[in-house]
């Protein structure tokens, strides 16, 4: 069971300058989610998803809740990354460790500024909208970041965001970030 969201709620999210959260009629009363966790993604450098992570940070902060960050990866293309790229997963000592790190990295200031939220860290290899939705059946809120894409035929949202829209058993917000 998953949201359909159309073209008018697509081009909400592409043009809202806040987060916006779509919520279903038979999604959990707010006292049927006590204990469930708050899912956030994470993707990029810690810039790229600081607006997500700070929403997911407040939310859980105000419920109480246990925030899973989570940051999904794959193998690389032969030649996608850089040479400073490979060096660093190579000090780092392969790939799941270097984004580990990378998750810790972009975690760490949030962590300082609200430190009564307990944080699960979830490094996991897959597609990111896949991984999502894998650790969300039991979430009381998923949160993914949107960065619109613009073109001729007029503008859309990334792929993880319209696939948790569509697929999640919970509420989804989705926080701009361009």
């Amino acid at each position: 069971m998953g949201f359909l969201v159309g073209s008018v709620g697509q081009q909400v999210i592409v043009e809202a300058r806040r987060p916006v959260v779509f919520v279903r009629a038979e999604d959990a009363p707010s006292g049927e989610v006590a204990g469930r966790e708050i899912v956030v993604g994470q993707q990029g450098d810690p810039e790229d998803s600081a607006a997500a992570l700070e929403f997911a940070f407040a939310a859980a902060a105000a419920r109480g809740a246990t925030l899973r960050a989570v940051r999904a990866w794959a193998l690389p293309p032969m030649f996608a990354y850089s040479p400073d790229t490979l060096r660093l997963m190579d000090e780092a000592g392969g790939l799941e460790p270097y984004e580990q790190k990378s998750l810790s990295d972009a975690l760490a200031p949030l962590r300082e500024r609200y430190p009564q939220v307990r944080v699960v860290e979830h490094v996991e290899m897959g597609s990111a909208g896949q991984v999502l939705l894998s650790v969300s059946g039991t979430a009381q809120l998923l949160i993914v970041g949107r960065r619109a894409r613009r073109s001729a035929v007029g503008a859309r949202i990334g792929s993880v965001a319209h696939g948790v829209l569509h697929h999640a058993d919970c509420p989804v917000a989705v926080v701009p970030h361009d």
